[in-house]
């Protein structure tokens, strides 16, 4: 079984078991990556961006019994305005890796500034090194994120609690997809994900990019991975708002 697993350190609850039993050949990329090799039927199964999942509902199911969900600060999914340049900016770099943080940033503009602004992926070391420059305004993901250098020109806004705020609603950012025409039950997820619980603190102390406290809260407290109702009435009203501003298809 081929099975899509996002790199990044948000999402290894979800991923540890298929990582560490040798019964699953894994391919581990972006979501923006993994949809694509799910779409040509390269994978049996893959974690990839929420807003994917609807926007190949045709071709795809997907379990919405476990996710990567944020109910407030989310840390790995931030926005970097500059403070010198026009505010809020027509146009922003985008992390090339996510497609529902861009959409989530594109919807945020919506609501507060009533515009969408227009997005440009970017890979993320270019998006660094611009900010190094000062810039243009940008938006990093994953573990690009957690790991940002921004200097102080930049104003820092985290969209999951930004998304809070405003809609008084959570949010999910990705979950397990699967061909319509292959089936897999929700408990195959659900198991996976109470592995790679039953083993956080294994994956908290082989993170050694960031300090130990720092990637025990992000996982234990600012992420969780069994949806909740109000996750659940956040991914409806993100959806609503795509398809309201034109950016679901």
């Amino acid at each position: 079984m081929k099975i899509g697993i996002v790199k990044h350190l948000n999402a290894r609850p979800l991923t540890y078991y298929f990582e560490n039993h040798p019964d699953y050949e894994i391919i581990s990329d972006n979501p923006s990556f993994l949809v694509e090799e799910l779409k040509v039927g390269r994978l049996d199964c893959a974690l990839i961006s929420s807003i994917e999942c609807e926007r190949n509902r045709l071709n795809f199911s997907y379990s919405k019994s476990v996710g990567v969900c944020a109910r407030d600060v989310v840390r790995s999914i931030l926005y970097f305005e500059n403070k010198n340049e026009q505010s809020p900016p027509k146009e922003i770099h985008t992390d090339s890796g996510s497609r529902s943080s861009v959409a989530l940033l594109q919807c945020i503009f919506h609501l507060v500034y009533g515009f969408t602004p227009k997005v440009i992926p970017t890979e993320a070391k270019e998006i660094n090194s611009s900010m190094e420059k000062n810039q243009g305004s940008h938006l990093l993901f994953g573990d690009h994120a957690l790991l940002h250098n921004a200097p102080e020109d930049y104003q820092i806004y985290d969209l999951a609690s930004w998304w809070n705020q405003i809609t008084k609603t959570n949010f999910c950012f990705a979950f397990w997809a699967f061909p319509k025409d292959k089936p897999i039950e929700d408990s195959f997820f659900t198991n996976a994900l109470e592995y790679g619980l039953d083993h956080i603190e294994e994956i908290i102390h082989k993170e050694k990019r960031l300090p130990t406290a720092i990637v025990d809260r992000y996982l234990r407290k600012e992420l969780h991975y069994y949806p909740d109702q109000l996750n659940l009435d956040g991914f409806q009203l993100y959806i609503d708002t795509c398809k309201k501003i034109g950016i679901l298809n």
